[in-house]
């Protein structure tokens, strides 16, 4: 019974961490997945979804630089998605970006992709994500699909995996992205970021340092991992959605802290008099929390592995059914077993103050 306590507190916390572990791998799923060392971004930037816009024209301006390989633009807003078939409608992260550029430089580091640019040409035709929800995309190949109002054709498939950021992702050219947000009045000239490319061998932090100087206060120059810092602070310490996970892993904490609490606490009541033997013969009472404490850390054993062969079984099944990006990893296994066994710990060290009872002078 107390191995099952423990191992249900554990379970929850390799829960929650796994859901953690979700939004974090939301918040760079496509950032990390940018080509390139620079990123020209808006002064309003604030992360991917409230992005701003930048003029083109600073891109060709960026060119100028010796170390500059190639400037290329990124257009991504959020489009709504409807199959003729069903009726379904979703919300679908679009991405967009020249196919002359691309063959230059591909500017999404995502498998598969490179290999499909023929497919992007004609007008319309579009790449959905694998892990796109399934209510979201064409029901068949032949059924007809709506984005934002405008006729659509799925002609392939890549594997990214927003999770919390949309119901699915389409990669699309800047042709096509342009055409599914005319009527909105939305121009090519004003993209979302610019993807800079730099010669083998530069020093991101000196070119973005010489870039600022030479381009005016519209546009600011960032690195890619400066980009990641945005997005994860926007995912892990803004939303709501970070802060319920984190804040359900303490809980998991504080439960198998209380949980063993109160079976070490029991179990301490039950054999004072042994204890209290014990210390008649000469032991000290370090050497009786030593006991206590390696009592706590078995328990921890015993509620984790069977907690982390649920968690192998629960994992696939989330992810099959919700498309979240939430995975096992050696990191999460080697974080939730420390976690075990400071919260034993913490637990033991509450639960050994009840051998001050264990006074031989007052048992016998």
């Amino acid at each position: 019974m107390a191995a099952a306590g423990m191992g249900f507190a554990i379970l929850v916390i390799f829960v929650q961490l796994g859901f953690y572990s979700s939004v974090l791998n939301t918040a760079l799923a496509v950032s990390s997945r940018l080509n390139g060392e620079l990123i020209l971004i808006s002064p309003r930037f604030v992360h991917l979804s409230e992005a701003g816009e930048i003029p083109r024209a600073r891109l060709f301006q960026v060119l100028a630089h010796p170390k500059v390989l190639s400037a290329t633009p990124i257009y991504f807003r959020y489009v709504v998605s409807r199959d003729s078939a069903t009726g379904n409608y979703c919300r679908l992260f679009a991405l967009g970006f020249p196919l002359a550029d691309a063959r230059t430089a591909m500017p999404l580091r995502i498998p598969g992709i490179d290999d499909q640019l023929d497919a992007l040409r004609p007008t319309g035709d579009v790449l959905m994500d694998r892990f796109t929800q399934t209510r979201c995309g064409p029901s068949s190949p032949e059924s007809q699909f709506e984005l934002m109002g405008t006729a659509a054709r799925v002609v392939g498939r890549f594997e990214l995996g927003v999770g919390f950021l949309a119901d699915g992702a389409i990669v699309a050219s800047d042709d096509s992205f342009g055409r599914y947000f005319s009527k909105l009045g939305y121009s090519l000239d004003r993209p979302h970021l610019g993807l800079i490319k730099l010669a083998a061998g530069s020093d991101p932090a000196k070119v973005a340092a010489g870039l600022r100087e030479r381009l005016p206060s519209d546009v600011r120059v960032i690195t890619r991992e400066e980009l990641d810092a945005y997005q994860h602070r926007h995912w892990v310490q803004n939303t709501a959605v970070g802060n319920i996970f984190g804040m359900g892993t303490v809980a998991g904490f504080l439960v198998g802290v209380v949980v063993l609490f109160q079976i070490l606490s029991t179990d301490i009541r039950n054999h004072l008099p042994l204890y209290a033997t014990l210390r008649a013969m000469g032991y000290t009472s370090q050497r009786l929390h030593g006991y206590v404490l390696e009592q706590s850390w078995i328990f921890a054993v015993l509620g984790y592995a069977p907690a982390l062969l649920l968690t192998l079984i629960l994992f696939p099944i989330i992810h099959n059914v919700t498309l979240l990006p939430i995975f096992m990893t050696g990191k999460l296994a080697a974080g939730v077993l420390v976690l075990s066994f400071i919260m034993c710990t913490v637990a033991s060290m509450l639960s050994s103050r009840r051998l001050r009872r264990a006074d031989p002078a007052e048992l016998f």
